[in-house]
């Protein structure tokens, strides 16, 4: 009997990951140049238990660890300049992360916040890519990268 419970318990755990639905993107954001900068790039948002997972990508940003940040910003707010990615109304959840950049200036968004901190996929527009060493990272003079978030499915 106990040889049936321990394989009936070991089927159980291999089973349930193979048929449970993995988290699947909700929405995208194409990182497009402001201000000249040349950086592009890709931010995905992916629907988790409690939150979002917010991973990205980018080129054309300089060697580093933590000058770059990424932000989300409220219904309103447009990726396209004079006002690329500045927010209409401050609200919580709007800082996502850090970037590390490689020496090819390649690199990847790592999220500092758990995913019930990130502002909901039904709050916010846009996510920028900000440089801190400009103006600390304030205004519209700090954007170097911007995109509108394309949720899949609509809001």
């Amino acid at each position: 009997m106990r040889k049936i419970v321990i394989a009936v318990a070991a089927a159980v755990i291999i089973a349930i990951p193979l048929y449970a639905d993995p988290p699947t993107e909700a929405a995208h954001a194409t990182q497009h140049p402001v201000n000249q900068s040349g950086v592009q790039g890709r931010i995905t948002f992916t629907s988790v238990p409690g939150g979002l997972l917010v991973p990205g990508t980018a080129t054309g940003l300089q060697p580093s660890f933590g000058r770059y940040v990424t932000l989300v910003y409220d219904i309103g707010s447009v990726p396209g300049e004079p006002n690329a990615c500045e927010p209409t109304t401050p609200m919580p959840g709007m800082f996502v992360g850090t970037w590390a950049v490689d020496a090819l200036g390649n690199g990847i968004l790592l999220q500092l916040v758990p995913p019930a901190a990130i502002a909901p996929l039904s709050a916010i527009d846009t996510v920028s890519i900000r440089d801190t060493t400009i103006n600390d990272g304030f205004g519209v003079q700090a954007v170097v990268a911007c995109g509108e978030i394309a949720v899949h499915g609509g809001r």
